[in-house]
């Protein structure tokens, strides 16, 4: 908690800084105008964290998912992917035409756009993610070209905070979209395959 208040704090030196120029009145219209972009900048950026510390909190109380309903996984996922920002780096391979999940539709979109994103978010590599039904089971895997993590960060991924967050948020997302998968009795893990990362995220299918 004292890190996530430091980093919540971030955002706001470079504001009090711009708001502290503009009053001034002192400043030449083109900077007014670098100003006026980096208090946008900064306030999406504190906004994100609020709403990451929100769901963190949410998730530690059992309130983050609501009343279920069935989802078809490639419409889900094809949001993910176009709000991710990574479109044009993430190919997908989907097996389970027909199949449905029952689940909050905008939690389970959240969780595969969290990984779609740390899956491409190093130096932008790209992604492919399988959709497969395997043992009554909706299976996920999202093969990310980056280098896969050493073991003990491959087990602490979803476990702990990331000390340097890939969106320049609280690193509380991966624990974030954990929380989702588990409270829609699935599970979410990450491990090595050929030496790059392998993100794996199974959700129980829907019936009847």
């Amino acid at each position: 908690m004292d890190r996530i208040a430091h980093d919540l704090r971030g955002p706001l030196t470079p504001l009090q800084t711009a708001a502290y120029l503009l009053r001034s009145g002192q400043v030449a219209p083109e900077r007014q105008q670098e100003l006026f972009a980096l208090i946008e900048r900064q306030t999406r950026q504190l906004v994100r964290m609020i709403d990451e510390l929100g769901d963190w909190t949410r998730a530690s109380n059992d309130r983050l998912v609501n009343t279920p309903e069935p989802c078809d996984p490639a419409m889900l996922l094809d949001y993910a992917r176009t709000n991710s920002g990574a479109s044009a780096l993430v190919t997908i391979e989907n097996h389970v035409d027909g199949v449905m999940v029952a689940g909050d539709p905008v939690r389970l979109t959240q969780l595969l756009r969290v990984l779609i994103e740390f899956a491409t978010a190093r130096a932008s590599v790209a992604a492919a993610v399988t959709l497969q039904a395997v043992d009554g089971r909706l299976r996920i895997d999202i093969h990310s070209q980056a280098p896969a993590p050493d073991p003990r960060q491959l087990d602490a991924l979803f476990d702990l905070p990331q000390a340097d967050a890939y969106d320049e948020g609280l690193g509380l997302q991966l624990l974030i979209a954990r929380a989702i998968a588990r409270a829609h009795a699935g599970s979410l893990f990450a491990m090595a395959s050929d030496g790059r990362l392998l993100l794996r995220c199974e959700l129980p299918l829907a019936h009847g």
